[in-house]
């Protein structure tokens, strides 16, 4: 992009940026670098729509690093329940703790190599931190960027794909590249190589948000029309190539285990996609299985000691690439909540797990408590 493009791009961006919590009203004001790595690091593979009232109450809750590092992770589980990709939320933690130790002036570090060694951070999200919180000349790539870049130019691949090396060496655009990542962040550094790159990194954000969009762009309020390859050739429904989505259909059933003394049986993770947290026992299991007590679930519970066990039917949710069900067994026990395992308070078990998946179990198996 050229000096008028980019200008075009500011002015376009002044006019239309919409008012975000995370944002301020003077769009040429540095911001508070932990709130832009909370507000990036939330809106990875989530809608902005959904973001604001999350980031307003994990602001309330956690206004600054010290506050955060000193929580524990079923709190910020809590607060990031509903977000998915709870990965996120552990990294934000483990980053805060380390950061709290630091004695940087800004609360965050200042530059690329430190960001990206802390738990989480990768390149998109400090290039965001740099370039929107110390306006340095630092290049972002996120999804918004991508698709830009494709339809401006015509790319026909995507980051994450392999290309030819022939296209590398023939094709003056991307001549000496080596891989199709480096074409697109070559794309985004010359963005950034200007004292406004803050303002021309987060102009293509909600370019790509609001104008840019994946379906139905709105190409005629593009101010980068003049210069988009795909939009002069009428092809900008073919770009970004469509990357394939592999999904994983999984099977299993979930233990809603009571004891005497209402109590909740509960395990720190079990399948991949919980990633450690606190959640409900469950394993993979054929349809169909939940009929008698499943030999998996004596990991758990010794036969002699059930009252009562019940089928309460099954769910179906959605993890990252995973299409689950779920079949559901209440299972009451004559004897008390006792080691290794633990055990949550009946009365408190809503407000205690943090992963919807637990809490569609929950409620099937005991409804409200």
């Amino acid at each position: 992009m050229n000096s008028e493009s980019l200008k075009r791009l500011r002015s376009w961006f002044i006019k239309n940026a919409v008012a975000l919590p995370w944002r301020h009203a003077d769009l040429d004001a540095c911001r508070d670098p932990y709130a832009v790595w909370i507000s990036e690091t939330m809106l990875q593979q989530t809608q902005v729509s959904t973001v604001r009232d999350y980031f307003i109450r994990w602001m309330k809750r956690f206004p600054n690093i010290e506050t955060l590092a000193k929580a524990d992770e079923a709190e910020v589980f809590k607060y990031w329940q509903g977000l998915g990709y709870y990965s996120r939320a552990r990294n934000i933690l483990k980053t805060a703790k380390i950061v709290s130790g630091m004695t940087s002036p800004c609360g965050m570090p200042e530059t690329r190599k430190e960001l990206e060694a802390l738990p989480g951070i990768g390149a998109y999200t400090a290039g965001a931190i740099l370039s929107l919180a110390y306006h340095k000349r630092e290049a972002i790539l996120d999804g918004n960027l991508v698709r830009i870049f494709s339809r401006l130019y015509e790319l026909d691949f995507l980051p994450t794909d392999k290309i030819s090396e022939k296209k590398c060496t023939l094709d003056p655009m991307v001549r000496g590249l080596k891989s199709a990542a480096e074409i697109y962040w070559n794309f985004a550094r010359e963005v950034a190589d200007s004292p406004k790159a803050y303002m021309h990194n987060e102009a293509l954000m909600e370019l790509g948000r609001t104008v840019c969009k994946s379906k139905n762009p709105l190409c005629e309020e593009c101010p980068l029309a003049k210069e988009c390859k795909a939009f002069a050739d009428g092809r900008t429904a073919e770009f970004p190539p469509t990357k394939k989505r592999t999904e994983k259909s999984w099977h299993g059933t979930v233990l809603v285990v009571e004891s005497a003394d209402e109590k909740i049986l509960a395990v720190n993770g079990g399948q991949k996609f919980l990633d450690g947290q606190l959640a409900l026992p469950h394993f993979e299991s054929a349809r169909g299985a939940a009929v008698g007590l499943p030999a998996k679930a004596e990991e758990y519970i010794n036969a002699d000691e059930i009252e009562s066990m019940d089928y309460r039917g099954a769910f179906r949710h959605s993890i990252t690439v995973h299409k689950i069900e779920c079949d559901i067994l209440y299972i009451k026990l004559k004897s008390k909540a006792k080691p290794p395992f633990v055990w949550i308070e009946k009365a408190k078990a809503f407000e205690t797990f943090a992963n919807s998946f637990s809490l569609k179990a929950l409620k099937k198996a005991i409804g409200s408590v």
